[in-house]
């Protein structure tokens, strides 16, 4: 399990989290801005000399205030240059705001409605996290609904240029364990427009960890035309994550042809197109690792982690 925050000395705060059964990766902080259990995770905000400000979610790091732009512009930028010039995107998760922030910075957007379960982890974020979110829930164009993402995509009539999942990861107890399955996957299907664009967060890209990641994007193409495996490279994690960007139109060709505003790449630091269209090519020991196995995850038969992040037995 997760060891999460714990302090050795007055001084000398450590936030360790588990990467295998058998392996710890370790982060020094100054002091613990905040430490409790909401209705539906454990939170701690803490901050580090190296990293900044950092939030752990059930013991995993989330994003760290130095770094996350590298994650959220992998997560939410090429589902972006593939739609084009998306007018509607749907948010699951991203309690920071930052994901919500990246899908604002296009002017295309009409309507950004963002979906957390937890009410009280997005109210720590308005308060702490200001870094991330940069004032983007009071932006016009944004809603944002504390409900169950299943709940809203059974219930909702409305349909999206794009979704974008950015969960936890799917460990024991915790809020997303249903939120990489088959079934999950055709319900963002259903209310995605022609032509629409899935990006998901879908666990760790490490070749000792690529377990959960391979079965996840085999689960995406079981359900979409293409998806598509690639690397978010933040120093953060300790390695690679992978993300998944799906759709039932080619999404590589319209990522490379994609024209971009200039306000939009004005303020991309990490993953501009050119960027994008290079991670989205197909790397083969991912390949491998998606083609060696044929289970999928579906309601019955859901992903269990085991409290390591993205750790499979």
């Amino acid at each position: 399990m997760s060891d999460g925050p714990t302090t050795e000395t007055e001084t000398a705060i450590s936030i360790r989290e588990s990467i295998t059964p058998w392996d710890r990766y370790e982060h020094g902080a100054t002091q613990i801005v905040h430490h409790a259990r909401t209705a539906f995770q454990d939170v701690c905000i803490a901050d580090t000399p190296a990293f900044g400000r950092m939030l752990v979610l059930d013991g995993i790091v989330q994003s760290s205030q130095n770094d996350e732009f590298i994650y959220h512009e992998a997560l939410v930028q090429p589902a972006m240059f593939a739609a084009g010039n998306p007018r509607s995107v749907l948010v699951l998760g991203g309690g920071e705001g930052a994901t919500l922030r990246e899908v604002l910075r296009w002017p295309s957007v009409a309507r950004a409605v963002m979906i957390d379960i937890d009410a009280e982890l997005v109210g720590l974020a308005r308060t702490h996290l200001v870094e991330w979110h940069k004032g983007c829930f009071e932006d016009a164009r944004a809603e944002v609904l504390f409900t169950d993402a299943v709940a809203f995509l059974e219930e909702t009539h409305e349909r999206f240029d794009v979704v974008i999942s950015d969960m936890t990861d799917p460990v024991e107890d915790g809020p997303s364990t249903f939120c990489f399955t088959q079934e999950f996957f055709a319900s963002i299907r259903g209310v995605l427009n022609p032509g629409g664009v899935l990006a998901v967060q879908a666990g760790p890209w490490s070749p000792v960890e690529i377990g959960l990641h391979a079965r996840v994007v085999r689960t995406m193409r079981s359900v979409f035309s293409e998806a598509l495996s690639y690397p978010c490279n933040a120093p953060v994690y300790g390695r690679s994550l992978g993300f998944v960007v799906a759709s039932d139109t080619p999404v590589l060709d319209r990522v490379a042809a994609t024209t971009v505003p200039d306000e939009v790449v004005a303020a991309l630091r990490a993953v501009p197109p050119l960027v994008a269209a290079g991670l989205l090519a197909k790397t083969p020991f991912v390949e491998r690792a998606i083609d060696s196995d044929d289970r999928l995850y579906t309601d019955e038969t859901p992903p269990a982690t085991h409290g390591a992040a993205g750790w499979e037995s």
